[in-house]
């Protein structure tokens, strides 16, 4: 959420609108989406837009929090950083603001301390701006909630998660299943033993069908 190499503008709202606007036009055709974590929030956000044109939705390790109040509590045992911008503590800038100092050390050491990531994920993980960081936990996780656009899609749905997901506790995705189900939609789950949160990087074996299966699927 808010790794990588975002663009920071500061007018920026790192919203769900904001995502999902600047993904509309590169949907010209019938696609499958594969989203992963605050992805998958886009994904099935885009899907609501777009419904004709969405022919599967592939949701890995997606954050299905029911209410605001669990999302916080979750997200707060991640560590101190989550914790601080959870509860919006003022601290939580400074923290965020004094490990981007070390940035270039932490972005040149990643891949040497996080070994089953692959370099260039494990270096993203040290990138991130205050805003786009702050911004997109707030507004993609924690007062958002994505089950409604989920079942709001028409498309078939295919989630995967790892049963050791601390990120985004399987639990959740497991009702919004039963909710799928109970709507009559296409749907299947996928949970992986061993997978956490990076379960499609750390288990590309195990997730890569359920992608491969949405993709040779007939559109309906």
């Amino acid at each position: 959420m808010g790794f990588g190499r975002p663009p920071a503008p500061p007018d920026a709202a790192y919203d769900v609108d904001c995502h999902v606007r600047h993904l509309l036009s590169l949907v010209d055709e019938p696609v499958v989406i594969v989203g992963h974590s605050t992805g998958g929030v886009i994904a099935a956000a885009l899907a609501t837009r777009l419904p004709e044109l969405v022919r599967h939705l592939v949701l890995v390790g997606l954050p299905a929090f029911p209410d605001e109040v669990t999302a916080r509590e979750e997200i707060g045992r991640l560590g101190l950083l989550a914790r601080l911008t959870a509860e919006g503590r003022g601290s939580a800038r400074w923290l965020c603001q004094a490990m981007c100092r070390l940035k270039p050390l932490a972005v040149a050491l990643a891949p040497m301390v996080i070994r089953d990531l692959p370099p260039s994920v494990a270096s993203d993980a040290a990138r991130h701006t205050w805003l786009s960081y702050r911004r997109t936990l707030e507004r993609l996780v924690l007062e958002h909630r994505c089950r409604p656009d989920v079942l709001a899609g028409r498309s078939p749905v295919s989630l995967v998660h790892g049963d050791r997901d601390r990120t985004a506790p399987p639990a959740h995705v497991l009702d919004l299943h039963g909710a799928l189900m109970s709507a009559d939609r296409q749907t299947t789950l996928s949970v992986i033993a061993g997978g956490d949160h990076h379960v499609a990087v750390r288990r590309p074996r195990a997730v890569g069908p359920v992608v491969m299966a949405a993709v040779q699927r007939p559109p309906l």
